[in-house]
């Protein structure tokens, strides 16, 4: 059953373009996207290791509760990788702080388009590394993503808070965990091969937390909670509950029922969403010059991912 989740499996019943579209990635697409301008938003209260600590703790056991329910031996399955695993969780807890620092520091459009560099990044390194090839069209489609990135950084305009040192950091550090997200999807596709990617994902979210409560937990302990707005836990339940379980859950039910080359392209409507939520409830307000980076970059993304008969890159997923 959920051994299958990566395997394509195509039951369209018609064919006109509502048909067509694939209702569960679009719906993951915008909760993703709304996802990091609900976590922009809680990081005015929360600390970025208290926030994870908190979601990952809860999203990570919905998904592993799930996967347990329909992969009852999960527990013997998983003994002999218990060690890989761990330390794939402590990468992800790494992966995550990194992101949410950088989305604390930084505007969040600017942060998802930047993250969104992650499939890249992982070509790039397996290139360098020898495991795989990069085209020379590879190639030009990563220039093209940093040039693009280039525009949205260096885009701002002149506001003082467009040219805080602060939100230059944070791109820089949100550049990092692009890198480090490709890192690791390289690491884990033995143990994804072995036990499933919902599996090695949820298994991951709850180990991430040897790191993130050390870190977090007594600044979530030292929290004024009673401050916190009926707003702030709705937001919080929309993080763990729908972006982390829900989103995870469905999009690989997706990658299953579509296969993985046409769930793949609802990636690129992530950043957009994030754009557009960003500007209507953060007021964030993108130059022309950052708009026409949103376009280069993800054009350049998409050319660089293109291998002839060569499997389609996993997506970015928004942390």
């Amino acid at each position: 059953m959920l051994e299958q989740l990566d395997k394509p499996r195509h039951d369209l019943t018609g064919d006109s373009m509502w048909a067509k579209i694939d209702w569960g990635a679009l719906s993951v697409a915008v909760v993703w996207g709304i996802g990091s301008v609900a976590a922009k938003f809680l990081l005015d209260v929360f600390s970025p290791a208290g926030f994870l600590c908190l979601r990952n703790l809860v999203g990570g056991l919905i998904l592993l509760t799930v996967v347990a329910l329909l992969r009852p031996r999960l527990r013997r399955s998983l003994r002999v990788s218990f060690f890989p695993l761990l330390g794939l969780g402590v990468l992800m807890g790494v992966q995550m702080l990194t992101f949410t620092i950088g989305l604390d520091l930084t505007y969040a459009n600017e942060a998802v388009l930047v993250f969104s560099t992650a499939p890249v990044w992982t070509g790039v390194i397996v290139a360098i590394a020898g495991l795989e090839v990069m085209y020379p069209r590879n190639w030009v489609g990563f220039f093209i993503a940093l040039g693009g990135v280039a525009l949205v950084v260096l885009g701002a305009g002149t506001t003082p808070s467009s040219v805080a040192p602060a939100r230059i950091t944070g791109d820089l550090i949100m550049l990092g965990s692009a890198v480090l997200y490709g890192v690791y999807m390289i690491l884990s596709r033995p143990l994804m091969q072995r036990h499933g990617t919902l599996v090695v994902t949820a298994v991951a979210m709850v180990f991430s937390n040897v790191v993130l409560v050390p870190v977090g937990l007594g600044e979530l302990i030292a929290m004024p909670w009673r401050q916190l707005t009926t707003l702030h836990w709705a937001l919080l339940a929309y993080s763990a509950c729908i972006v982390s379980a829900y989103g995870m859950i469905m999009w690989y039910r997706s990658v299953r029922l579509k296969g993985a080359a046409q769930t793949i392209v609802y990636q690129y409507l992530v950043p957009i969403v994030t754009l557009a939520a960003a500007v209507a409830f953060l007021h964030e307000q993108p130059t022309r010059w950052q708009l026409a980076g949103i376009v280069v970059t993800l054009g350049g993304v998409y050319f660089a991912g293109q291998r002839p008969g060569a499997p389609p890159a996993r997506p970015a997923v928004p942390n």
